[in-house]
């Protein structure tokens, strides 16, 4: 009977990967092309709703989508049968096709990620030499731009399938009620009492197996073709003009950037201000107490928020500078073993973060290295859980750019640190920025990993926001979501200032 119940659970994985991975290709990589390379409308406002979607935690994702589509207590349901009389709701979020809907909110935004700074990156000449020669807008996005993404497609791809694969909050939320189990879920079971660390672990070998498959073809695949698009002979920039398509094009984005991250921060936001969220809007039910108590009177408000700004912020800047190097020195070839360091910096993304919680636990709660119960642990924790985001990026802005340039600087008396640190990393900033952001964002909302090493001294919000909700304060809950996304959001914005 355990056979087949894990089973099921990684047919399920899978197809929840596949989806998510197909999908999100096809929602992130248009959008991403729309937003750098044309002119359509707002196309700033655009990406910054799909930043805003990214920045969503899974799991408060899920929380708002049971408030809007819960099959009967949901906003948009009742809605819906207030509207035509219907005894029963339109949307049923605890199904299979709303886990898939939930998680592809949560990470699309990769692939936009990947392909909006590959796009940036990308000089215009072959294009507008196809264009001379004739060619369509579309003909030339889909047999010139996209091949010269190729690196950053594939990357996305991988990255949201793995992502999709290892996600526990959403199924968690969403799977398990539904009945659909996945194996992050399951592999959560084998750690209730009494613990079955052995088990779990060789329920996650077909993860690391699946990642080593997708490794391998990505290298094999890209190892004999060059996508250098940035050299040292120059190059345009120039916008396309879509015509009348703009506003379609700006409609098609406002309805995914409108369900993905709209709705939901809506629904937090509604929740938030009221003192209870079953009894809608009055004058007499809108407050902002929920804040004050959060803030002032939930023990672990302030001190969550301030654990959680300095563990990411740790984490990230360290993942980033160790990512750059291992990139560089795979991208490069400058060492013998670049392949394996490559590898080793992908590892950690198939491993589930309970798992690797579990092993950090084991590891640093006793003997001569003690860490358990400092936030030493958790950036341990978000650092190794995260590198591959940040080598990911790096590795694929690096691919970007011409090894023609470093040789130019060496010739002139650089050595390779002064090279990388004075020629190569400044037109990496934007791929640098990005990996800081694929490793800060994931961090500040980690859950799965979070959940297991943290102590009443060092709490972060995933945490706090789960003691909310196991109070059960809905309320609370919001609040407490809001405050996250609206630090994230400060953060991210401050650092494309910066830039």
């Amino acid at each position: 009977l355990e056979t087949r119940r894990f089973h099921e659970a990684f047919v399920n994985s899978v197809n929840l990967g596949l989806a998510c991975g197909v999908i999100g290709m096809m929602l992130g990589v248009p959008m991403a092309w729309l937003v750098s390379r044309t002119n359509m409308p707002l196309r700033r406002l655009v990406g910054l709703g799909v930043l805003g979607a990214f920045v969503t935690p899974g799991f408060v994702n899920a929380l708002a989508w049971i408030l809007l589509a819960g099959p009967n207590a949901g906003l948009l349901n009742r809605a819906w049968m207030a509207l035509t009389g219907a005894e029963s709701g339109l949307l049923n979020v605890f199904s299979f096709s709303g886990l898939v809907f939930v998680s592809l909110a949560t990470v699309y935004p990769l692939a936009f990620l990947f392909m909006y700074n590959a796009f940036e990156m990308m000089v215009t000449e072959v294009e507008d030499g196809a264009r001379v020669l004739g060619a369509g807008t579309g003909r030339i996005f889909l047999t010139v731009t996209l091949p010269l993404a190729w690196p950053a497609l594939v990357a996305g791809f991988i990255l949201m399938f793995l992502e999709s694969l290892i996600l526990y909050g959403v199924p968690a939320f969403i799977g398990v009620p539904a009945r659909v189990y996945v194996i992050t879920t399951q592999i959560f079971f084998l750690f209730e009492y009494p613990p079955q660390v052995g088990l779990a672990a060789a329920l996650s070998f077909p993860l690391l197996l699946i990642t080593v498959v997708l490794l391998w073809f990505q290298r094999r695949w890209l190892a004999k073709r060059t996508y250098a698009t940035v050299t040292g002979k120059g190059g345009r920039h120039s916008r396309i003009d879509l015509g009348r398509w703009r506003w379609l094009a700006l409609g098609v984005s406002a309805f995914v950037v409108g369900f993905t991250f709209v709705l939901p921060t809506l629904i937090l936001l509604r929740t938030s201000i009221l003192r209870q969220s079953f009894k809608g809007w009055s004058w007499e039910n809108l407050t902002l107490g929920n804040y004050g108590f959060v803030l002032f009177t939930y023990d672990a408000g302030i001190l969550s928020i301030r654990n959680s700004l300095v563990a990411s912020t740790v984490a990230a800047t360290c993942a980033v500078a160790i990512a750059v190097v291992i990139a560089y020195l795979t991208e490069r070839r400058v060492v013998a073993f670049a392949g394996a360091l490559a590898f080793l910096a992908m590892l950690p993304l198939v491993i589930p973060a309970m798992v690797f919680a579990v092993g950090l636990f084991a590891a640093y709660s006793a003997g001569p290295i003690m860490l358990y119960g400092t936030l030493t642990i958790l950036v341990l924790a978000y650092l190794t859980k995260h590198l591959p985001f940040a080598f990911m990026s790096c590795n694929a802005a690096l691919g970007s750019v011409h090894h023609e340039l470093e040789s130019a600087a060496s010739i002139l008396g650089a050595s390779r640190m002064r090279v990388l640190r004075d020629v190569t990393g400044p037109l990496l900033k934007n791929g640098l920025l990005a990996g800081w952001i694929l490793v800060f964002t994931p961090s500040v909302k980690a859950l799965s990993a979070s959940v297991l090493l943290y102590t009443s001294q060092t709490t972060v919000i995933p945490t706090a926001i789960m003691d909310a909700y196991l109070h059960p304060r809905w309320e609370a809950v919001a609040a407490l979501s809001v405050i996250l996304l609206a630090n994230n959001a400060a953060v991210i914005l401050a650092g494309y200032r910066l830039v």
